[in-house]
């Protein structure tokens, strides 16, 4: 009889552990992106308003969405004092590459500047997710130093630079002529 309360507690373990796994695996994916992800809801918030106000960022998602890259989107800090970065980090896991944007949230950025901030960086995404001999950090760091200006081992593109650009002026703009 011992054993089968054994069995019976370790199979409620195993149902509770996949229950609490199932739901915590939701909270993570914004609503309108299971590929772009966070676990702050301020986050999942500003993902899904960027979205929904920014047809621009709403194409970026998009094109991550078209991706084996899954993006979580994670708050902390950043070197080169920047507010928002891509970190020079991705892990395989079957037939997904996933990496992190990391978003400062302890500065004063807006909303609309930490949205803009996000699309910039979902460029870089993007371009790292376009090219699929990119697998880890060092194959990411040898992308960026073949494609991107340097500047003490800091990358930047034009794309991602217009990418947010545009999304700043649509994000503006929507806020003048709510729908």
């Amino acid at each position: 009889m011992a054993k089968r309360t054994h069995k019976a507690g370790w199979t409620v373990a195993v149902w509770v552990g996949m229950l609490v796994g199932s739901v915590c695996a939701a909270g993570e994916a914004s609503a309108s992106s299971p590929r772009v992800r966070s676990s702050d809801p301020a986050l999942v918030a500003l993902i899904d308003q960027a979205t929904h106000r920014s047809k621009t960022f709403s194409q970026l998602v998009q094109t991550i969405e078209a991706t084996n890259g899954i993006v979580y989107v994670d708050p902390g800090k950043c070197s080169h004092g920047v507010h928002a970065c891509l970190p020079m980090s991705m892990q395989v896991s079957g037939p997904n590459r996933l990496m992190h944007i990391v978003i400062d949230r302890t500065t004063r950025a807006s909303d609309i500047e930490t949205m803009t901030s996000l699309g910039h960086e979902l460029q870089h995404a993007i371009e790292v997710l376009g090219d699929p001999t990119v697998h880890d950090g060092l194959t990411m760091f040898n992308f960026y130093r073949r494609t991107a200006t340097t500047d003490s081992n800091r990358f930047e593109t034009t794309a991602a630079v217009n990418a947010g650009n545009t999304v700043f002026d649509e994000l503006r703009a929507s806020a003048r002529n709510p729908r």
